[in-house]
């Protein structure tokens, strides 16, 4: 999403920058009593002045710069997941959020127990906010987060980012999409 940003900043920075460079010379063509360079000022005049609101296109565009406006709003107010994570290793650096979610994980698949796990990490402030969730008994708990806690060390997280561990039960139901075999 940084990049449709970006490029979105760009096109309408070029807009506004070719819109005002006109204006400037329009201003100028009339402030020297000369016809105007790229504007038929007689014909905008008519339009501005003969155009009503019933009319389709009016109502058109108005509709179209509403949701283009909305679009860009929401664009901006959404909050989208980090790519980069800072680290306490070095000044200026990043790691990527998916690779940290992996490298957890795999750290929390380690601990005997656990049959299978995910994690989430987010950034707060200037840490970050990790979501761990294991299939395992909840005894296995405490060595789930001791275990995450240290891989996070390792990547420079700081000691005191929040870590959350959600134990599941793994599930007793029979597996349906495995035929039985009775013998």
């Amino acid at each position: 999403m940084r990049l449709v940003n970006r490029l979105a900043t760009l096109l309408l920075g070029c807009a506004l920058l070719g819109v005002g460079l006109l204006l400037i010379v329009e201003v100028f063509a009339v402030a020297l009593g000369r016809e105007s360079v790229v504007v038929d000022r007689a014909a905008w005049y008519r339009t501005l002045t003969g155009t009503r609101l019933e009319d389709p296109w009016v109502r058109t565009g108005i509709v179209a710069a509403g949701v283009l406006g909305l679009l860009i709003l929401w664009g901006q107010l959404v909050r989208w997941k980090p790519d980069r994570l800072p680290t306490r290793l070095a000044d200026g650096w990043h790691l990527q959020r998916r690779s940290v979610e992996r490298q957890l994980a795999t750290a929390a698949n380690a601990v005997p127990g656990v049959e299978s796990a995910s994690a989430r990490v987010r950034r707060e402030g200037l840490g970050w906010r990790t979501r761990i969730r294991a299939v395992g008994d909840a005894s296995v708990s405490m060595a789930v987060e001791f275990t995450v806690r240290r891989e996070l060390e390792r990547l420079g997280a700081s000691p005191h980012d929040h870590v959350g561990v959600q134990m599941i039960r793994s599930g007793s139901r029979p597996r349906t999409d495995v035929p039985r075999v009775e013998g």
